[in-house]
């Protein structure tokens, strides 16, 4: 009964959420910053959408192959075709399912299965890889405030989300830095924590699942760079949903605002960030004298929902194993 209560609970605050989203699209539309004809467009700029929806699996390609690089040092392999799949089938989640980060639950659900004895391993790698994506969100703009130093000095606005930017880039940073250093403290932590948890060694296990990387940093550069070359093409594809909306704002300010828009719209407060986005991008290109903010990232979920068909593919055909032990190949 309690179980049922709780599916309930959980099946209604993902209703609540996407009544959220589906509101604030109300909202943007009833205000004239949305107008959903504009997408018609889409129809006859089949070739960028072709374009685009080429640069969107490019996408997941690079966080496929940023995952594989991330499991290489622990004695686990990841092939990259499972991985492709693994992403195919989150992406499907994290477009369709109205619930809480449905895409990373699945990702979780499906790299931990039949490795009973490496879940505590295989879910930090899989944690640990969207932290890397997402610092790797926030470097983006840093690297790219240089370019726009006279409008930075100009915007308040803009000056207070790079600051945010760097801040959570830096406690990101820190947080792991302290993992790779390993001083004696966070082992008496973690013992101390384990002693509270009978017969779990969990919080050791994690920092010896991270200190793996200690000798492995090549991977973690290597990962880093994909998920830098992942963030780009998002840019590149944001791009082109503004040639088709609102041509006349195509500028390379987007290098500065569609990554800080980016994070907005992964922040679990609508299915996909759905509405959230919208409202984040059309505050943020208005910020840089910029118009179309909003319809571009609906085209870009548009295009996003057909690419995550494949995953719907994949998943009813059905998710076998993907992580193995070194010594078992793969699979």
């Amino acid at each position: 009964m309690a179980d049922g209560n709780k599916a309930a609970h959980r099946m209604l605050l993902g209703f609540v959420r996407l009544a959220i989203g589906i509101a604030l699209l109300v909202y943007l539309a009833e205000s004239q910053i949305i107008d959903f004809r504009t997408l018609a467009k889409l129809a006859t700029a089949w070739p960028i959408t072709l374009a685009a929806l080429a640069l969107i699996f490019l996408d997941i390609t690079f966080m496929a192959l940023r995952l594989c690089w991330l499991f290489r040092p622990q004695g686990l392999q990841l092939p990259f075709i499972r991985s492709l799949e693994l992403t195919l089938v989150s992406s499907f989640f994290t477009t369709f399912l109205p619930g809480a980060a449905g895409g990373d639950l699945a990702k979780l659900f499906y790299a931990a299965k039949e490795n009973k004895g490496r879940r505590t391993e295989i879910v930090t790698i899989v944690a640990f890889d969207r932290v890397v994506g997402l610092f790797s969100l926030l470097l983006l703009p840093l690297l790219f405030a240089p370019l726009f130093s006279g409008l930075i000095r100009s915007e308040r606005v803009l000056q207070n989300l790079l600051i945010t930017a760097a801040a959570l880039a830096v406690c990101s940073l820190g947080a792991f830095s302290l993992c790779l250093i390993n001083p004696p403290w966070m082992n008496r932590a973690a013992q101390w924590v384990s002693r509270l948890l009978p017969g779990r060694k969990v919080p050791e296990r994690v920092l010896a699942t991270m200190g793996v990387y200690r000798t492995n940093a090549r991977f973690l550069f290597a990962a880093l760079g994909a998920s830098l070359v992942s963030n780009l093409i998002l840019i590149v594809a944001t791009a082109l949903a503004i040639v088709v909306v609102s041509p006349n704002s195509l500028s390379l300010k987007m290098c500065l605002v569609v990554p800080l828009g980016d994070v907005a719209n992964g922040l679990p407060l609508t299915p996909g960030g759905l509405g959230v986005g919208e409202t984040a991008f059309n505050a943020l290109f208005k910020v840089v004298g910029l118009q179309g903010g909003a319809e571009a990232i609906l085209c870009w979920r548009i295009w996003r929902a057909l690419v995550g068909l494949v995953g719907l593919i994949l998943y009813l055909r059905g998710v076998g194993r993907v992580v193995f032990d070194t010594q078992e190949g793969g699979g």
